[in-house]
């Protein structure tokens, strides 16, 4: 993911930014919250400047509602080219992102799109 070296590669810097739909099964605006649970999700990059992981890359992962922080982890990258590729994602800077005051256990509320980073292990 970070190798510069391999033209098939994506050519990823560490702290790279892009803005991801948390999970493309949720209803309404990109601006509105969403509401999320324990499971598999498929995150879609809206906003990316990085020509590795450009607009419309759909990304498989995971979320985790349980903390006190809501923990998101993408592994694999589905680029509009048809290749996939595994990846390290996640939400925020430090790996997770804060919930909402009205959530409640099972039902997690937090903007449906969040800044989203390529990282070289899981925080």
């Amino acid at each position: 993911m970070f190798n510069r070296a391999n033209k098939r590669g994506l050519r990823l810097e560490p702290g790279d930014g892009m803005v991801l739909t948390l999970d493309n099964r949720q209803p309404g605006a990109q601006s509105e919250p969403g509401v999320y649970s324990d499971g598999p999700v498929t995150g879609v990059v809206r906003i990316s400047r990085l020509k590795g992981l450009p607009e419309g890359t759909l990304l498989s992962g995971y979320l985790w509602t349980g903390g006190e922080f809501l923990v998101g982890r993408y592994t694999e990258a589905h680029l509009p080219d048809g290749r996939t590729v595994p990846v390290c994602i996640v939400l925020g800077k430090r790996g997770y992102v804060e919930k909402e005051e009205e959530s409640k256990p099972g039902a997690v509320v937090v903007g449906r799109s969040r800044t989203a980073y390529p990282v070289e292990r899981w925080p």
